[in-house]
């Protein structure tokens, strides 16, 4: 842990809609709120917030932990955003803090003025992704805004090892800080793993490069096979659902519940179930993960270097080559359903690496180290 100062410095920290799940951790802000005073600017949209005003009332009785919510209510990529950004500027150097921490993808063109002004001052901004890929929307002006936006920074957080070697090769001027994406907790777990048989199961939004169909075809090739003793939970929304249930050639080993899941159903998810299998194509960082991390469940992931960052093969989760069934199948049958009874001892191995990697005290020293160096300089 680092030096606890005697007089707190201020940290403005701001941090939009889609990525407030990476900053919400009470626990976090408990501790860095022993060194610093906080003020905390959350951004929503006026329509479609992932989160309200009433989703942060548990840490209003932080002591020096300021909440202030800032709604737009115009489309992302229309020119009154310029004002929105413009009134968020003069909020900061209303507050005149020691430090800003910018949580925010600069992808729109009219957050430049904030970024480039922002670069100016004690500032620390967040890279997510090392480069623009081909997801994002109007990849091209994404392309331009990402590279004036990080251009004039001195300052940036990343949250994954191989993205931090992306995005160096392309901005190597600034000071890269290192911080895994803390675990995701929904609540406890109220039932036990369940015990009918061995179950995969897939969560999330369900669109082409979550690859869902391999972790299908990889089941019904096992089944064929007669491997028995496991099920396929598929967990999460689909735009296009038909496409993936036409693959399933064994409804029996099937257990899809094709929606949108509240909060408050994710400890069943990820608790009571046993391997989560991540079969992507694409990802820089993936929130499943943290969650599966979490709630000390072992995972399967194809062999992309973000996963392999944090999946050691064979101590917190299995690897399979990307994209290939046979090894996907081969890695269910071979490493887990004829070894079923060392369940448990991989939970362990989990265990001890989250408390290795991820403990409290781990990530409050990283954010406070991080703090500290820049409001050095």
């Amino acid at each position: 842990m680092s030096v606890i100062k005697t007089e707190k410095q201020s940290i403005v920290w701001i941090t939009a809609d889609y990525f407030v799940d990476c900053d919400f951790d009470p626990a976090v802000f408990e501790g860095l709120l022993k060194v610093f005073d906080i003020h905390w600017i959350v951004l929503l949209p006026a329509s479609n917030a992932r989160f309200s005003e009433k989703d942060f009332a548990g840490l209003k009785r932080l002591s020096g932990l300021q909440i202030e919510v800032r709604v737009w209510r115009c489309r992302a990529r229309s020119p009154r955003m310029l004002l929105f950004y413009e009134s968020l500027y003069k909020r900061i150097r209303k507050l005149k803090p020691d430090l800003v921490y910018f949580n925010e993808v600069p992808t729109n063109p009219y957050i430049l003025p904030l970024y480039r002004r922002i670069a100016r001052r004690k500032s620390i901004v967040t890279a997510h992704d090392g480069k623009v890929n081909a997801s994002f929307k109007l990849a091209w002006i994404s392309n331009l805004v990402f590279e004036l936006a990080f251009s004039a920074v001195s300052f940036v957080n990343m949250f994954s090892a191989s993205q931090a070697r992306i995005f160096l090769e392309n901005f190597p001027r600034p000071k890269v800080f290192l911080i895994p994406l803390g675990l995701k907790n929904f609540g406890p777990v109220l039932k036990p793993r369940r015990s009918d048989a061995i179950v995969f199961f897939f969560f999330g939004a369900i669109h082409p490069t979550k690859n869902v169909e391999l972790l299908i075809d990889a089941a019904c090739r096992l089944y064929d096979e007669g491997v028995r003793g496991f099920k396929v939970a598929i967990c999460g929304r689909s735009d296009d659902w038909e496409r993936y249930r036409q693959r399933i050639r064994y409804p029996e080993i099937f257990e899809c519940d094709i929606r949108t899941f509240p909060s408050s159903e994710l400890p069943g998810v990820f608790g009571e179930n046993h391997y989560m299998v991540l079969p992507y194509s694409r990802m820089s960082q993936s929130g499943a993960l943290k969650a599966a991390f979490n709630y000390r469940t072992p995972v399967i992931v194809s062999d992309l270097e973000a996963f392999k960052d944090e999946v050691a093969d064979g101590v917190n989760g299995f690897v399979f080559k990307s994209e290939d069934v046979a090894d996907l199948a081969r890695v269910m049958r071979e490493r887990i359903l004829k070894h079923a009874e060392e369940f448990s001892l991989i939970v362990k191995r989990l265990d001890h690496f989250v408390e290795e990697h991820y403990s409290k005290n781990r990530m409050i020293s990283m954010y406070a180290d991080m703090f500290h160096e820049v409001l050095a300089t």
